[in-house]
């Protein structure tokens, strides 16, 4: 309902290059930075429901305030704060996946999650978007509705994960007795994992290098191509579409074929996005190319989760998780400040749009080196 306009909300604010690169950041960091404490907490106590539940509430109540922002800088702040928050889900919902599936069938239950959550995704975009255009009228008043639909059905969608079932240990554990040490060993266990640890640093790199160009998107579409809100819609419905397609083929071949060429195959389609941004004349030859986007999507979605988990101690999966993750925050939190700040210097001495081109064209050279990197990955796929 909100997701794919969150960034165009922003631009419409006010937000500049560099404040749409703390746009970007600040969620990015404040997604992962705790991540490792709720995953390690996840871990101890064996349990991943209660976080999954309590931090979709949490994402889920905090979209209301956004309806009364008068800037984009509070804009940013809640957006911080929620993803904040709601970060404890992140990595028990990673772990419980890992929990009730047997690893043979990883890349078919991601599959079967990332379908019917690109279903859901793609009827509330069409609709919110259609809402938005009809309703017209102030910022706030044509967010209103999408913003207060998506608390609502937010919380209603906690509801069944609590008819869930999960393992359960009979161990009695004590969280006051060296938790954080044991957080910090933790960590040193992680860094003598090397198919763990490569595996951060290839997809660190790459995602550094894709996250420059994220704060421009949204200027791109909003000021230069001056899409509407039912046209940014159907950029993320396009997408959207074509994901579910290929979903379910995408995680029988990561369960067959094996993890590592679908995740080879997902980088090096990512490297067209920031060309196709520097290039295109209009919002709808994105939409178009959009359909790509989607195809790999499909595959990277059942790649990358099944790839995390191929390489995770069972016993430390939330955990694990949740270093991942904080290693991915951290690198595109100075990703796309480099990204926001750099565009802002350019636009002085080039003028917007060739300030953007420069800086998609560094994207697009820096994914093409992460996307290699992939190739040096071993494959997981247990046979």
């Amino acid at each position: 309902m909100v997701n794919p306009f969150t960034g165009a909300y922003a631009v419409k604010l006010g937000a500049s290059s560099s404040l749409m690169g703390w746009f970007q950041s600040s969620s990015n960091i404040s997604n992962n930075v705790m991540q490792v404490v709720w995953g390690r907490l996840s871990d101890r106590l064996r349990r991943r429901i209660p976080f999954i539940i309590l931090g979709g509430l949490i994402v889920s109540v905090l979209w209301i305030p956004m309806i009364f922002v008068t800037n984009a800088t509070q804009l940013i702040m809640l957006l911080a704060v929620q993803a904040l928050l709601g970060s404890m889900a992140t990595p028990a919902l990673t772990a419980i996946i890992g929990d009730l599936v047997p690893a043979s069938r990883f890349g078919r239950a991601n599959a079967s999650i990332y379908l019917w959550s690109s279903i859901g995704g793609l009827i509330a975009t069409l609709a919110a978007g259609m809402l938005m255009v009809s309703i017209g009228g102030t910022l706030q008043g044509m967010f209103f509705v999408p913003l207060t639909a998506a608390a609502v059905l937010g919380i209603i969608s906690c509801g069944p994960v609590l008819s869930m079932k999960e393992k359960k240990s009979t161990e009695k554990l004590d969280l006051r007795q060296h938790f954080f040490s044991d957080i910090f060993s933790v960590l040193k266990y992680a860094r003598k994992t090397p198919d763990f640890l490569k595996y951060c640093y290839v997809a660190a790199t790459f995602e550094f290098f894709m996250s420059i160009a994220w704060p421009l998107f949204s200027i791109t579409q909003v000021t230069v191509l001056s899409a509407s809100m039912l046209q940014l819609a159907f950029l993320s419905v396009v997408q959207s579409i074509v994901m579910i397609a290929f979903q379910n083929w995408a995680g029988k071949r990561a369960d067959t074929t094996g993890r590592k060429p679908l995740l080879v195959l997902f980088r090096f389609s990512l490297i067209t996005v920031p060309l196709a941004y520097a290039l295109s004349p209009d919002i709808n030859t994105l939409i178009v190319v959009g359909a790509f986007w989607g195809l790999a999507n499909a595959f990277g979605q059942v790649a990358v989760t099944a790839y995390l988990l191929d390489v995770t101690p069972e016993e430390h999966r939330g955990s694990f998780a949740a270093i991942f993750n904080l290693v991915i925050g951290v690198t595109t939190f100075f990703g796309s400040l480099v990204g926001g700040y750099l565009s802002d210097y350019l636009t002085g001495a080039f003028g917007l749009v060739l300030a953007l081109q420069i800086v998609y064209l560094i994207s697009t050279v820096g994914r093409g080196i992460g996307a290699a990197l992939h190739l040096t990955l071993k494959e997981t796929l247990r046979r």
